[in-house]
């Protein structure tokens, strides 16, 4: 089973560079974490080509944005399906009056604050320009992120280094606000999606993934018309056969991926085990203050679709340097990641790439 898993998820997150176009790789994964260089490096991984151009051309153009979604964080969504994505997953406002209080507002000055911030973001600003503009401090400025939360202020990336970002009101920005659609329908959309691209997956995963009760998953689900494969695990009806037929992955098939990879980011803690092996786990995940697994997904290097090691890089100057960490010793064999890392390098600037390999963990 797992080894039919492995490839079958493999083939649906476009893994291998399968996506003609990272457009097309974006709406396949529905999402990708918005974080720098996580964003551009997700899409590298699945299209046959990305120049820095294109990317910065997607955002240019308005193909995507960048919002507040699953579990609260911000990813970079296609902006047709940016409504849907949004509906699902926001958070009500009750859930963020702690942030209200840390920023000293009550709801009515909140109302006013909106008001300022859109007005002065009706062209995309800095960080630092906005704190100017609103004269505002550290606890004034996490009520300005409020709106994200909202969907009132979108956020623009400039270096595909780093989260160097501006802000931008999202009516100025689109020509018109995200569309206010019913909650549960688009969680029965987003349902749909998420099946296409991460399962066969179990209500355990899907609930995690979106950061959604497991009570309104459940009645999500319940609108798809799946089938149960075993072990808890759920498939859309109309990709059975083809799930069964799946041909195994090419054992030397190299992938890069960065940290909170979709892929890595796509299932719960303890539903990982079509990507990497439970041995593996605390080499590919972060762990929190207490030992625990984070959820975190680390720089992972797949060989045959599975994790083999982490990776981490560094620029000196336009100089970028790779340190690559196997999980057990000659698990990376006669694989010439040196290569993958070059395309790495290309589209963050690198004018040359160096990579180097650690001892196993």
């Amino acid at each position: 089973m797992i080894q039919r898993l492995r490839a079958w998820s493999y083939l649906r997150q476009r893994l291998g560079h399968a996506a003609a176009d990272p457009a097309k790789a974006l709406h396949g994964v529905v999402a990708v974490y918005s974080s720098h260089p996580t964003a551009p490096l997700s899409l590298l991984a699945r299209s046959q080509s990305l120049p820095a151009e294109r990317f910065h051309e997607m955002e240019s153009r308005r193909e995507v944005v960048r919002i507040r979604a699953m579990r609260g964080t911000s990813f970079v969504v296609p902006t047709a399906t940016a409504p849907r994505v949004f509906a699902a997953t926001r958070a009500p406002m009750s859930a963020l009056a702690p942030r209200l209080r840390y920023a000293g507002l009550d709801l009515e000055g909140y109302a006013r604050l909106k008001e300022r911030v859109i007005e002065v973001a009706r062209e995309p600003i800095t960080a630092n320009g906005l704190r100017r503009a609103l004269d505002a401090d550290d606890r004034l400025m996490a009520g300005v992120r409020l709106l994200t939360n909202e969907g009132l202020l979108l956020r623009l990336g400039t270096s595909l280094r780093a989260d160097n970002l501006r802000y931008v009101a999202t009516e100025a920005w689109l020509g018109h606000p995200l569309e206010e659609l019913d909650r549960e329908e688009a969680l029965a959309w987003l349902a749909r999606e998420y099946l296409r691209g991460y399962g066969p997956a179990r209500v355990e995963d899907f609930a995690w993934w979106a950061g959604v009760p497991k009570g309104r998953v459940r009645t999500a689900i319940s609108g798809v018309d799946v089938v149960a494969i075993g072990e808890g695990l759920l498939l859309h009806r109309d990709e059975q056969y083809a799930f069964e037929s799946v041909e195994p992955l090419d054992p030397e098939a190299l992938d890069i991926l960065p940290k909170w990879d979709a892929y890595t980011m796509g299932h719960a803690p303890d539903g990982r085990q079509r990507l990497v092996n439970d041995e593996h786990l605390r080499s590919a995940y972060s762990a929190g203050g207490d030992g625990t697994l984070a959820g975190d997904g680390l720089p992972l290097v797949l060989v045959g679709g599975r994790a083999v090691a982490s990776w981490s890089h560094r620029f000196e100057r336009d100089r970028m340097l790779v340190r690559i960490t196997p999980f057990q010793p000659d698990t990376l064999g006669s694989v010439p990641y040196e290569r993958a890392f070059d395309d790495v390098g290309r589209l963050l600037g690198a004018a040359a790439v160096e990579v180097r390999e650690a001892s196993s963990q």
